[in-house]
């Protein structure tokens, strides 16, 4: 008869390489489905309308205000107004010519608004859809923000979202789901780019407005939160933080508010110049109210090596160091399996240090099917 201790080492260890081989197979599966033929096409569907929408928001922008005739010592003046507060100027003194004028204007902007009304209708129509098709995604107040963003053409310009959410761009890109738990957040990393020139439009509580006039009209709860003035949080608790990359040299101070005193401030991050200087990743993402709105975000490759730079960091938290290896394994799988004109090539990872690179690698060799580093 064989000895007790024996057998339950013996019972042990196959538990064991049952457990390693189950957990090699979660993290090479890393965690994501496919969507079905039908949710694809009301996904397309509805990137397409969305699209359309932009494009007649993009034009009736040149409609924005009004035009009115203009009295100035006994003469009347056709005036073209940009804003509320009566800001714009005179396109010259009443005639055929700008009465002309006036009456195209009025046409064109009373169409746009008739085709704005109507897309706005199809919008509302399709997130049902998308609903329907359970391919409602991001938080509503991610792609409210987004939608705001995108009005004040921030989005891709000055600022990128990263962090966890930036998931919801790759898979919608690949036309995948990934696994629930490495996406679970209650919060938005908003990256600052200080370098394109920022042009924000003023508000009547804050001049000129800035990120916090932007997310309270989302959410008009939005504070500040606290001490941490990079920090902004609704009454439910979801939380914005704005960050921007450390300067190059030691003692440059930089700007770290948008608008005014009572607006965010950025906190400086090292290395987050990394991701800025990737190539901009745009894609079109499901809110989970059913509605649309562009995201901006890194390259999903710097999204990969910056992830696994924070997981090999000593001063990271034990728990986020394991997500953050989680994410940037999913995503180099996203990319070789659902994204190969992404290929992982030294050329397009420059803003890396080499080291970083090397270190990556060896993660991604892990990976099955994983091809390498392109050498250009």
């Amino acid at each position: 008869m064989e000895n007790p201790c024996l057998l339950a080492a013996k019972k042990y260890a196959l538990v064991f390489l049952q457990n390693m081989k189950a957990s090699r197979m979660m993290e090479n599966s890393l965690f994501f489905k496919e969507m079905t033929d039908n949710q694809r096409r009301v996904f397309i569907d509805t990137v397409q309308l969305y699209e359309v929408f932009l494009d007649a928001h993009k034009k009736s922008l040149s409609y924005a205000g009004g035009m009115h005739w203009k009295k100035s010592k006994g003469r009347e003046y056709l005036f073209r107004s940009r804003d509320r507060y009566g800001y714009g100027k005179s396109l010259g003194i009443r005639s055929p010519e700008t009465e002309k004028i006036l009456d195209e204007f009025r046409k064109a902007k009373k169409n746009f608004k008739e085709r704005m009304s109507v897309l706005k209708e199809r919008l509302k129509e399709q997130a049902r859809f998308c609903k329907a098709a359970m391919i409602q995604r991001v938080p509503r107040i991610v792609t409210h923000i987004l939608r705001v963003l995108v009005q004040q053409n921030l989005l891709g310009k000055n600022i990128v979202v990263v962090g966890t959410n930036a998931l919801y761009a790759y898979e919608a890109a690949a036309g995948i789901f990934f696994d629930r738990p490495i996406m679970e957040t209650k919060d938005m990393d908003i990256l600052w780019d200080i370098r394109p020139k920022l042009t924000l439009l003023a508000d009547d509580e804050t001049e000129p407005g800035g990120l916090l006039t932007l997310l309270r009209k989302t959410d008009r709860s939005f504070e500040l939160s606290g001490s941490q003035r990079f920090r902004a949080m609704n009454r439910h608790g979801y939380i914005v933080d704005l960050i921007k990359a450390e300067p190059k040299k030691v003692m440059t101070i930089e700007a770290r508010r948008m608008g005014g005193p009572g607006d965010l401030e950025a906190i400086e991050i090292r290395n987050l110049q990394w991701l800025l200087n990737s190539p901009k990743f745009s894609q079109v993402v499901i809110g989970d109210d059913g509605y649309p709105s562009e995201m901006a975000v890194p390259d999903p490759r710097a999204f990969a090596l910056h992830k696994f730079w924070l997981s090999g960091q000593k001063d990271r938290e034990p728990v986020k160091k394991r997500r953050d290896r989680d994410q940037a394994m999913g995503v180099v799988r996203l990319v070789i399996q659902h994204l190969p004109q992404y290929a992982f090539k030294r050329a397009d990872l420059k803003m890396f240090p080499k080291q970083v690179v090397k270190e990556a690698q060896a993660n991604m060799s892990e990976i099955e099917g994983f091809p390498g580093f392109e050498i250009e």
